[in-house]
């Protein structure tokens, strides 16, 4: 008896991680903040240009033209292949980091760029003192944070940030992939601007294919919903196994029948909890809230349905019911 509990409960564990799972494919695939885009949303087109400007000339004209428009700009480089600069007038989306933070809006402000690096960064860093650098040619950038290990993610790249006061900022246009998230509008607009031709990128286009192809996660997801309410009727079977056995009955039966319950569900519900806790740690939401609610509504469900297993049971083997 013992075993096949432990192996329901197991099964029940491995459901819970299951339907998370099914959420974690939905958002990454779903949310506007692409994972697979480092914070990019649907609207972001990009293009290349010949102009001798500086980065820092090129966003002092974005804050000139656009200055109460929103708008993020990535710079992939087109010799450095590992690196990407970043620029936005607004806060950006988080992404998340093993260690330290993701990039803030004040810090595109300043005189001082910083960086965040991929798992794997092709990059030389410098240690001193507990804090961390990567230098270019002597030239110096504090490391703020790391990014987790996703597989949407690119490893080996580092990103750093610029503004029209920092030293990237006087990095030239011409050496980089202007990658701008913002109305598709204002893209056009700076593609005509610049004369150059306005693309959108293979991601966004992946992403506009697969946005109602969801259809199979949670087809899957109610799937393990259904078979964890039933791994919770096998329990209840089991526990009426046991009340068969000691032939308990009237309020002794009653008792033993809540306590078993209110063991059970309390169990399950931290088996939600460490299924929660993992899947954090080891996938990707945009929003951890919804995973929380998924969870613990799943656990409500299945929850009732050992309720109404060992209602049912106890009606059934009840002849004056």
């Amino acid at each position: 008896m013992k075993v096949k509990k432990f192996i329901l409960i197991i099964i029940l564990f491995l459901s819970f991680l299951g339907i998370g799972s099914m959420l974690s494919n939905i958002q990454s695939n779903q949310a506007d903040q692409l994972l697979e885009a480092y914070g990019l949303s649907n609207n972001t087109r990009y293009f290349k240009v010949q102009s001798k400007q500086t980065v820092g000339a090129f966003l002092r004209f974005l804050q000139k033209k656009y200055p109460k428009r929103k708008i993020q700009i990535h710079l992939a480089s087109q010799h450095e292949r590992n690196q990407t600069l970043i620029w936005s007038n607004h806060d950006v989306v988080t992404l998340p980091t093993e260690n330290g933070r993701y990039f803030t809006r004040d810090d595109f402000k300043g005189k001082v760029s910083f960086a965040v690096l991929g798992q794997n960064a092709r990059v030389k860093t410098l240690q001193v003192q507990n804090n961390q650098y990567v230098d270019l040619g002597n030239k110096y950038y504090t490391v703020i944070g790391t990014f987790k290990h996703y597989r949407q993610m690119k490893q080996n790249e580092y990103y750093l940030t610029t503004g029209p006061q920092q030293p990237t900022g006087r990095f030239k246009l011409q050496n980089y992939v202007i990658i701008i998230d913002s109305s598709v509008k204002i893209s056009r607009q700076l593609a005509a601007h610049y004369g150059a031709k306005l693309k959108t990128p293979p991601f966004v286009k992946k992403h506009q294919n697969r946005k109602f192809s969801v259809v199979k996660e949670i087809l899957l997801a109610i799937g393990l919903i259904i078979f964890a309410g039933s791994c919770n009727f096998f329990l209840a079977l089991i526990d009426w196994e046991t009340v068969k056995k000691t032939h308990l009955n009237g309020k002794l039966l009653l008792n033993w029948l809540v306590n078993r319950g209110i063991r059970i569900m309390l169990i399950e519900l931290l088996l939600a909890l460490a299924a929660y806790f993992f899947l954090c740690w080891r996938a990707f939401f945009s929003n951890t809230q919804h995973l929380l609610g998924l969870l613990l509504a799943c656990w409500l469900l299945v929850s009732i349905a050992f309720t109404s297993s060992i209602f049912y049971l106890t009606r059934r083997s009840d002849p004056h019911a």
